[in-house]
């Protein structure tokens, strides 16, 4: 499966430094090992909130999805995705209609 591994940090601190990064990408890179069909296209944003879902990262991985370009999206935690329930809700159901 083609997975787009998508990585958040919201400060600029946390980009420049690494923190939250790595353990990010680790978490996604055992998951998509155990899995063991997953290939991984990884889609970051550094420095930006999870107040909204108009981030870069983010918007360039639902497009991706949308085109058929992948097969699904991975985080490490769902705060990365986002921090408002609505917001993660409207998400899940953008997935759920697209299979």
């Amino acid at each position: 499966m083609r997975m787009l591994a998508y990585t958040r940090v919201s400060t600029a601190e946390q980009a420049d430094n690494g923190h939250g990064l790595p353990a990010q990408r680790a978490a996604i890179e055992a998951e998509a090992a155990r899995r063991g069909d997953w290939t991984l296209e990884w889609v970051e944003d550094r420095g930006v909130s999870a107040k909204s879902t108009r981030r870069f990262g983010l918007t360039y991985a639902l497009a991706r999805l949308d085109a058929g370009d992948a097969d699904g999206l991975v985080v490490a935690r769902l705060d990365r995705l986002s921090r408002s329930l609505l917001d993660l809700l409207t998400l899940l159901e953008r997935a759920k209609r697209n299979d």
